[in-house]
């Protein structure tokens, strides 16, 4: 499997393809017609091989009021996670950028207290009141920067919420992926920094790695371009050394999304993003 060249460098900020885009809102819909809730809990963890590892987990609770959508609230606060299409690579310029639409209004709900229990190790997120300095985001956001151990991979999630500002307690179960440090690039075994020669850089992960349910995508940097591996084909992917500058990181991201389901919520996720960096030269 080869990952679709959707343009050829230098040109590809302008060219190529965008996902996650929004559309403008439709005429004649009212404003004040209905508000949406969303939530989005995510679980962060870096591995890289001369910064050391690093955790966050956070949560964010949004209120948006029609005709503005989840998506544009969640691009708002900065909480989206753009992908370009299975088995393509996109700029993160274009995965970010969108129409000009009027600028949504999003209430970041304050829930009471946010925890999540691992492996029989508790995590309260800090409550954190955002300043309303543009009159277009207000209200609580919810983190915690913490050791990676705390926030571990291939087990049960529980989070309990305490409930606040119109919904009600609640609590859910999800399931964090194992660490991406299965996903082997070019055949590496050690941490050092990988020579790319040749049309691209391959990646490949054992069977047994049960990436199923699972989204492996590459960020490549510093030229910004994000590469999502295509599932159809299993334990092998390949990235063009085409989006390569002549030295960089490659980070390497397992993703897993689960919904997140409870009363007073319209639509959300619990998403798992663990990543691995490596160093790389071109030749």
């Amino acid at each position: 499997m080869r990952l679709s060249l959707l343009v050829l460098l230098p040109a590809f900020p302008t060219a190529l393809g965008c996902a996650g885009t929004i559309s403008g809102a439709s005429d004649g819909v009212d404003a004040e017609a209905s508000t949406t809730t969303s939530a989005v809990v995510a679980v962060e963890r870096t591995a890289d091989s001369t910064e050391g590892s690093r955790a966050e987990a956070s949560a964010r609770f949004i209120r948006v009021v029609a005709p503005s959508s989840a998506d544009d609230a969640l691009r708002a606060i900065g909480a989206s996670l753009d992908l370009p299409a299975s088995g393509s690579c996109a700029s993160l310029t274009s995965l970010t950028s969108a129409p000009a639409t009027q600028a949504p209004v999003v209430e970041l709900l304050d829930v009471g207290s946010i925890t999540l229990q691992a492996d029989g190790v508790e995590t309260r997120l800090a409550g954190r009141q955002l300043p309303d300095v543009t009159d277009v985001v207000s209200g609580v956001v919810y983190a915690r920067a913490t050791d990676p151990s705390l926030l571990p991979t291939s087990t049960r999630y529980a989070i309990h919420v305490a409930g606040g500002q119109g919904l009600e307690p609640f609590e859910l179960t999800a399931t964090a992926p194992g660490d991406p440090g299965d996903v082997r690039i070019a055949g590496e075994d050690v941490p050092g920094t990988l020579t790319a020669t040749g049309a691209s850089v391959d990646l490949s992960w054992p069977a047994e790695a049960n990436l199923a349910d699972d989204v492996v995508y590459v960020d490549v940097r510093p030229n910004g371009v994000r590469c999502v591996l295509d599932g159809a084909t299993p334990g092998h992917g390949s990235v063009s050394t085409l989006f390569l500058d002549d030295a960089g990181t490659l980070v390497v991201h397992r993703l897993r999304r689960e919904p997140l389901s409870a009363r007073g919520i319209d639509s959300g996720e619990v998403r798992f993003d663990f990543a691995r960096t490596i160093a790389y030269v071109r030749r």
